[in-house]
């Protein structure tokens, strides 16, 4: 790869090398590297070709060849690489009625064509030129690939546009060629990736664990709380080992089958769907560890928030009732649930009745997470409800009897 000199030794490369080729078919014909009609021509040759990089361009196919060149840290592993192509005008100075000008394009284009790149031994001359001491130190003749040359055609509405843009100057004969590709590189620190100390190599029939259903520990058909043991059932779980995440992260198991796990929820697990993944372990050397390999399928439970209790008693209290005689009641109820709720998760407030749901009502704003919820209700008949509240559609679950029917937990609207 070449440094930040690198587009600049290409230029005084091919000034030094078409110097050489020219001077021996034209006398006197001389190569210049300015803007055409810069200060007044002065710096143009009378008799000779002149070199200029009108445009820089990305190589398109080695766009990737260095990716990545960082860590997710940001360290660098490598310098990154920019791979440039050079679009050079070059233009014809001279005697008309001599034809000066079409004898140096025909020299000139004879050479590009002879000799279609610049060797090492060219740009290694081209740097140590004592008249530009500004490319020492350049190391073009180091990168990998040789810098081709090639012609490229263009209209003449092309040509003519791009003359355009030189101000206040005439047109001379020219055309155009590409220098490719130039390989420039900042000069960087990297850090280079340890060595292989050894090889471990294990092949084991592909087989991913599989969840068929989640459920909680207590029974089936019994809620998810917060705290609780579930049991994840599926098949293909046990290999060296086994490891299951909840919302990505990890969670301990409690025990393992190959059919069947359980784990006790960890704290801080908000009400609502949650994701589980199983893992497959696999062990890659007999001394090794057992690392997570082969993922289950993606299955969803949910976590189903619950009414706490103070002493024996559901912690809901009913305050500041409004209303009397069969006029509808209007109160402040408020519940502590378990877990805290996020001040972003949706909170309802369901009042039973024998023909089921009566009354929804929303939870007031919450400006942080809470334990606490509270209940600006309106339009109630007076009455006894059972009460049910609701976190991102996670409603908690109701007291049972031996019927299975509602006992609590109980609001009464008096």
């Amino acid at each position: 790869m070449s440094n930040f000199r690198g587009v600049a030794t290409v230029t005084a490369t091919l000034q030094r090398v078409l110097q050489s080729a020219i001077q021996a078919d034209v006398a006197g014909a001389t190569v210049t590297t300015v803007r055409p009609g810069e200060g007044s021509s002065a710096n143009l040759p009378t008799t000779g070709v002149n070199l200029f990089l009108y445009q820089v361009s990305a190589n398109s196919h080695r766009a990737n060849d260095d990716l990545p060149t960082r860590r997710s840290g940001g360290e660098a592993l490598q310098r990154p690489t920019a791979a440039l192509e050079l679009h050079y005008l070059m233009s014809f100075f001279g005697d008309d009625l001599k034809l000066e000008p079409q004898r140096l394009l025909g020299s000139a284009m004879a050479f590009l064509h002879g000799q279609p790149q610049l060797t090492r031994a060219q740009i290694q001359a081209a740097s140590a030129d004592a008249s530009k001491p500004f490319l020492a130190g350049s190391d073009l003749a180091d990168q990998p690939d040789l810098v081709r040359l090639a012609s490229t055609s263009l209209s003449l509405d092309e040509l003519s546009r791009l003359w355009s843009v030189f101000l206040q100057t005439h047109y001379v004969l020219s055309t155009t060629f590409r220098a490719s590709t130039v390989l420039v590189e900042q000069q960087i620190s990297t850090q280079t990736p340890l060595p292989a100390r050894e090889l471990r190599l294990s092949a084991i029939p592909l087989r991913r664990p599989y969840i068929s259903r989640i459920t909680a520990q207590a029974g089936e058909g019994e809620p998810i709380t917060p705290g609780a043991g579930i049991a994840v059932e599926g098949v293909d779980f046990l290999g060296d080992g086994a490891f299951v995440d909840i919302d990505g992260a990890p969670v301990p198991l409690a025990s393992i089958d190959n059919l069947r796990l359980t784990l006790t929820l960890p704290a801080g697990l908000a009400a609502g769907t949650h994701a589980l993944l199983a893992r497959r372990g696999l062990k890659l050397s007999p001394g090794g560890d057992v690392r997570p390999a082969f993922a289950s399928n993606l299955a969803a439970f949910v976590l189903q928030p619950v009414v706490t209790k103070t002493a024996g008693n559901f912690d809901v209290a009913i305050i500041n009732v409004q209303g009397t005689g069969m006029a509808p009641r209007s109160a402040t109820i408020t519940i502590k649930v378990a877990p805290q709720i996020g001040a972003d998760q949706i909170a309802t407030l369901e009042l039973l009745g024998p023909q089921g749901i009566a009354f929804t009502f929303m939870a007031a704003p919450r400006a942080a997470a809470t334990a606490q919820l509270v209940f600006n209700i309106t339009g109630v008949v007076a009455g006894d409800y059972f009460v049910q509240t609701r976190i991102d559609g996670a409603a908690s679950p109701l007291e049972l009897n031996a019927n299975r029917a509602p006992v609590a937990p109980k609001a009464t609207i008096p």
